[in-house]
Order: C-alpha cells, then sequence, then structure tokens
C-alpha cells in the first residue's frame, strides 16, 4: 500500500510531540490508520435530484440541473484520460447506434475505464451485464414484453445488471486502475413501478453507508434520481426493482432497467480532513504509550 505524504508528515509531528526518536514501527503506523477511519456514517447530502414522467422530455430539466450540480463549473469530460479539475463524466451506453447488437459483459466489467471510453467507472455485479440492442431493442432478447415498457432516455440502448438486480458502480481516475471518488452520482431508470424499491445506496471511501436513496416511480416512464454530498463517495451500490430481468413485470414483480449515469469527475481517493485528525491523534496516542512502558522498563 502506498502512504500518502501527509500520513507520514502526521506520525512525524505526533513522534515529536511524545518526544519518541526513530522509526515508527510497521504495527503501530497500520493501527494508525485503522485509528483514522471514521466511526460513523454521519453524512447529509448538499442536493437531491428526483423526477419521474412519461418521457425523456419530462424529467431533462432536472437532469440538467443535476449535470451542473456535479460539474463544477465544468463540462462533459468524455474519454479524457486521467482526472481533470472539473467537471463531470456521462455514460449513455449507446454505442454503436440502433444496428448496434446486445452485448453481454462479465463482471468485473471494465468497459467504460480502458480502450476507447475512459471514464473512471467499472461496475460490478453477482452475476453479468448486457447492454441492449438487435435484434430486439430493450432487452426483447430476454423477455419479449421489455420493449412495450422500457423506453429510453438517450437512445437507443439501455443497460442491466443480468441474474441480479443489484450492481456497484465503483469509480478510478479514468484511463486507470487508481481508485477514485465523486462527489455525486445519479441516473436514469426506467419502468420504475414500485415506490421504496429501486434505490442508490452511496458509500465512502472507508465503505461505509452515507445513506440509501429511492427512485421516484413511473409505469412504463422514466425516473431519475441523483445525489450529491460533501463526503467522498468511494461506491455507489444501484438496486433496480425487486426482480433480475427475466419474468413479466407486473403485481407484485417489478422488472426495471437503466439509462444514462452522470457522475462527478472521479478524482484519486485520499483520506478526508476529518480521518487525518483522528490519525493524527490515534498516532499521539498510540506512541505516548509505547514511550510510558519504555520509561517504565527497570534500568
Amino acid at each position: 500500500m502506498t502512504v500518502p505524504r501527509v500520513l507520514f508528515r502526521c506520525v512525524a509531528r505526533a513522534t515529536v510531540l511524545v518526544g519518541l526518536s526513530g522509526p515508527v514501527s510497521a504495527t503501530t503506523f497500520t493501527i494508525a490508520i485503522m485509528l483514522a477511519l471514521p466511526l460513523s456514517a454521519a453524512a447529509s447530502p448538499i442536493t437531491i435530484r428526483s423526477s419521474s414522467g412519461p418521457d425523456a422530455a419530462s424529467i431533462l430539466g432536472i437532469v440538467d440541473l443535476f449535470r451542473a450540480d456535479v460539474s463544477a463549473g465544468g463540462a462533459n469530460n468524455g474519454n479524457t484520460v486521467g482526472s481533470l479539475p472539473n467537471g463531470r463524466r456521462e455514460i449513455n451506453w449507446d454505442g454503436g447506434g440502433a444496428l448496434a447488437n446486445a452485448t453481454i459483459f462479465t463482471s468485473p466489467m471494465n468497459t467504460f475505464n480502458a480502450g476507447a471510453t475512459t471514464r473512471g467507472l467499472v461496475s460490478t455485479s453477482s452475476g453479468t451485464f448486457e447492454i441492449s440492442g438487435q435484434p430486439l431493442p430493450e432487452f426483447g432478447d430476454i423477455n419479449a414484453t421489455y420493449p412495450a415498457i422500457f423506453q429510453t432516455f438517450s437512445a437507443p440502448r439501455l443497460f442491466s445488471p443480468l441474474g441480479t438486480n443489484v450492481m456497484d458502480a465503483n469509480f478510478f481516475v479514468a484511463g486507470t486502475s487508481t481508485p477514485a471518488s465523486v462527489f455525486g452520482f445519479g441516473a436514469v431508470f426506467t419502468d420504475v413501478d414500485l415506490p421504496n424499491t429501486s434505490s442508490l445506496e452511496f458509500f465512502n471511501l472507508a465503505n461505509v453507508s452515507l445513506g440509501t436513496f429511492f427512485v421516484p416511480t413511473f409505469n412504463n416512464g422514466l425516473s431519475f434520481l441523483g445525489v450529491t454530498f460533501t463526503d467522498a463517495i468511494g461506491r455507489v451500490r444501484i438496486t433496480t426493482g425487486n426482480a433480475a430481468l427475466g419474468p413479466n413485470d407486473g403485481g407484485a414483480t417489478d422488472v426495471v432497467a437503466l439509462d444514462d449515469f452522470i457522475y462527478s469527475e472521479p478524482q484519486a481517493a485520499v483520506p478526508e480532513p476529518a480521518s487525518l485528525t483522528l490519525l493524527a491523534t490515534g498516532v499521539v496516542t498510540i506512541l505516548a504509550r509505547a514511550r510510558r512502558r519504555r520509561c517504565s522498563r527497570p534500568a
């Protein structure tokens, strides 16, 4: 593990404070890092953008507001490799156009962090993934009734996990294997029927939940949910309905697909300021105890 320089500065300062000299042991430093992890998930969102309606035009205004929320004065950064100081990334799944075949991807799906589509997002799930397409668009290859209930926000393709209705969006510095965080993430859902079912759950860099937010409903329509935080977001868990694609939709069964993902520019993951303060406090405590033990030994 590469430890940021700021952590070494905290350790060095803590060593001076307690009057010790010489190198800090790896065990002591590991314990200090553990003490730096947040102890609670107390986090309040800055903004929650939520809308649903019969078509793309009905939610576009809210989607555009969220785009501004996460752009921080920048624009859509497309496939630029590396981290930019502001702007956003978007995934619309529409590569290949209307003639593209339905395509299956294994997990982890690195398609949007590699090759020509470096956007800093890797999808994972317990199953696989599909981007819809020919010969039966809107997942008609899975169930012939789906094209009648699923519509697109950006035509012509949709996205979904297969074999499960739960997936994770994980963030990286675009085009690299460096873990990253964002401060906001949103997604378009299609055919959300049941309330308090489809959701986004946000996790910080310590993998502690920042909260779960539910997607508004609109039968055979489109729904959008986007949330921004002051806390760094390391992962987003996306739940689509209450069943994986396959069965007919209706009654107690709510099958849901996904369209556009929109999120702030992924930035290399660094410790939160509060965590660094806790780290320094933890190091002082550990080294002070070590000093007392050394001083209490008989001459």
